[in-house]
């Protein structure tokens, strides 16, 4: 049987778990919700499937994490990558590339060989490497100024909109209701509890709801009542015109919180966020941001220099203020789940983060991998700050 282009198109009725967000961890929830025998599941998206921040990233994976929360949790869901395309019957064209993150502030250093050791006790196959190491194993980067940096092997990056559909599609297959061009307006709360969502196609009864809203969660949380600590940063990226065959691994430089990689046709993808620049949060691009991230590019490889870009484009992040996401149901409204708040690094986590809430959801027992992700830790103290994060605050923190 020919497979559909489109998830089937369904009339807007009651539902027992209404998910807001028809990104990747939308998807991935409503999914391994029906998988694990949930039905009137539906999920809800104002545009397109993957208009948001899931169809406007890198599609990294790595594991080079300084805190043990963000290594457990993604080195959880690399096992999953390995295995996504076979389960949803999709092929999501992951590719391990490995990566390095390349470092020049002294400061970091022992951050980051304390994060491998960490790592490896994890069975995660990182190592720091030299500056001589770093130079021989990527010869194209000047490595002047770098003090070394951490090689994770495992690393890879696949096709975010193959990820997108592959989600749609399963879900579909076991029940779902995808609405697309279904914009949430409102909550109507009765008894502390959110128990009607309205739309602009009509307002529905609903069990529960799980904000899944990338970068207008915040929006969709002030709807039930509930403050979210986040709020809206853009980020932009480049493409160029297809180059020789140059570079295999994935390069991040943290002080310079860029990102490159190139892809199977030869086109180089990437981005360098200047520092402070945070601006108006829109998905247009400027002239200003692109000169910042091609000089960079061009002194890490100089023999990219004259290189044409071809396109460029921007993608809304929602940021936390220690860059991890948020998970777990909003105390002052039972029955209003979270799973937002994830910054730059919600697609490459958004393979286990479905997994591990539907099972939340089915138990009422947040796993040990998401507890520290728990929104509350900002009133505990129990921060996630990361020393690695490649892109944090879009600059703020980066003097």
């Amino acid at each position: 049987m020919p497979r559909r282009i489109l998830p089937t198109a369904q009339p807007l009725r009651d539902c027992e778990i209404a998910i807001v967000g028809g990104g990747v961890h939308g998807l991935s929830l409503a999914y391994n919700l029906a998988k694990s025998g949930r039905k009137n599941i539906a999920v809800f998206e104002r545009s397109y499937l993957g208009a948001g921040a899931s169809g406007r990233n890198l599609a990294l994976i790595r594991s080079s994490w300084q805190q043990r929360a963000w290594a457990e949790l993604v080195w959880y869901c690399r096992q999953i990558w390995s295995q996504i395309s076979v389960e949803l019957d999709y092929n999501v064209m992951l590719t391990e590339r490995g990566s390095y993150l390349c470092i020049r502030d002294e400061r970091s250093i022992a951050v980051a060989k304390d994060a491998v050791t960490m790592q490896n006790s994890l069975g995660i196959p990182t190592r720091f490497v030299s500056p001589g190491e770093l130079a021989e194993a990527v010869p194209q980067l000047n490595t002047q100024g770098m003090l070394g940096g951490i090689h994770d092997p495992t690393a890879g990056v696949s096709r975010h909109d193959a990820l997108v559909w592959a989600y749609a599609h399963a879900a579909d297959r076991l029940g779902v209701a995808v609405h697309l061009e279904t914009a949430v307006t409102g909550m109507q709360v009765i008894g502390g509890r959110v128990n009607r969502i309205v739309t602009n196609r009509g307002t529905i009864a609903t069990g529960l709801v799980v904000n899944c809203a990338g970068s207008g969660s915040a929006e969709v949380a002030e709807m039930a009542g509930v403050a979210l600590p986040t709020r809206k940063l853009a980020l932009e990226m480049f493409v160029t015109e297809p180059y020789r065959a140059f570079l295999d691994p994935i390069v991040s430089v943290i002080e310079d919180q860029a990102y490159i990689m190139q892809t199977s046709r030869g086109e180089f993808v990437g981005g360098a966020e200047p520092t402070g620049h945070t601006g108006t949060p829109r998905l247009t691009t400027s002239y200003a941001a692109l000169r910042q991230s091609a000089a960079v590019i061009a002194r890490l490889f100089p023999d990219l220099r004259g290189v044409n870009i071809l396109r460029t484009w921007a993608g809304l992040i929602d940021m936390t203020p220690d860059g991890a996401g948020l998970v777990g149901e909003a105390e002052e409204r039972p029955g209003f789940f979270l799973d937002c708040g994830w910054g730059g690094e919600g697609y490459m986590v958004s393979v286990g983060t479905g997994r591990l809430i539907a099972d939340y959801l089915n138990t009422g027992v947040l796993d040990r991998r998401l507890r520290p992700f728990h929104f509350s830790r900002f009133a505990t103290g129990d921060r996630l700050d990361d020393g690695l994060l490649v892109v944090d605050a879009a600059g703020e923190t980066r003097a």
